[in-house]
């Protein structure tokens, strides 16, 4: 007795139920993997924080009193020092907004989210 040649491939029921699995795993990986991007991008700002923290503390043990830059007549792009220190609100990177308020022997700084952060609101905020 021989047994007939079956056609080799894959049926209609095999392919949805690859189909269906490949979506269920897709429905749960893409937001973990979104909420582990957002985490990675407040880190960078926390990062970028410290970073600013620091580069004041430098200016008030050089200049005993922390950076108050002012904007460039005419536009609105703020002045820094040689150390790149920028006193109001800028952005250095796509993620945050720093606001730096300081006087003689304190300062402010704001960290806010923008742009994919932006649903963060004030991510930190650090008076000294």
């Amino acid at each position: 007795m021989t047994i007939p040649n079956r056609e080799k491939g894959f049926t209609l029921i095999e392919l949805m139920v690859a189909v269906g699995v490949l979506a269920i795993v897709a429905a749960i990986a893409l937001p973990a993997y979104r909420g582990y991007i957002a985490t990675a991008k407040r880190s960078e700002c926390m990062n970028e924080m410290s970073a600013i923290q620091l580069a004041e503390e430098e200016f008030f043990l050089e200049n005993n009193n922390y950076f108050s830059g002012e904007r460039k007549s005419g536009t609105n792009t703020l002045n820094s020092n040689s150390s790149g220190l920028y006193a109001g609100t800028f952005d250095t990177t796509d993620n945050c907004r720093y606001e730096v308020t300081t006087g003689t022997n304190t300062y402010t700084l704001t960290v806010t989210g923008i742009n994919d952060l932006s649903s963060e609101g004030t991510i930190e905020t650090f008076t000294k």
